[in-house]
């Protein structure tokens, strides 16, 4: 688990990136956990500043960090879209659904992490689980 989020560096965005970075990071889980890991994206690039790509990015990362720590699940679909001058970075799982009270509680640094990478563009996050259904992990982030 802890190389899925340590064992890339930013650099990898430098090299690839963003779209296929993430593409390659979806394929990597998908290889290492045998969880089915499906992306699609409305655009072959996009340039974003530098550091909004490495945000998203980790947040992608933490999401799938997430999904072998507690999910359960045996597939993860992954959107990344720009509409009405917004992106939009979607995650999807077929897990266990994640708790309300989880979503809040302050003992969760990964979702913190999310939340302040998300604050610090401007944009929001929504997390929202279905038992027995799955999580869903929705974030826009305002771009020009």
């Amino acid at each position: 688990m802890r190389r899925i989020s340590s064992e890339l560096r930013p650099g990898i965005l430098d090299d690839l990136g963003l779209i296929a970075a993430i593409e390659w990071q979806a394929k990597d889980f998908q290889d290492r956990s045998g969880i089915k890991c499906e992306f699609k994206s409305n655009f072959e690039e996009i340039d974003l500043d530098r550091n909004l790509s490495t945000a998203v990015f980790r947040i992608f990362q933490e999401t799938l960090t997430n999904v072998i720590r507690h999910a359960k699940a045996t597939r993860v679909r992954t959107t990344l879209v720009k509409k009405n001058k917004q992106l939009e970075l979607k995650v999807e799982d077929n897990g266990k659904g994640i708790a309300k009270n989880k979503i809040s509680d302050s003992k969760s640094l990964g979702l913190a992490g999310m939340r302040e990478r998300v604050l610090l563009w401007g944009g929001q996050i929504d997390i929202n689980g279905i038992r027995g259904q799955g999580t869903t992990v929705q974030v826009f982030i305002p771009v020009k």
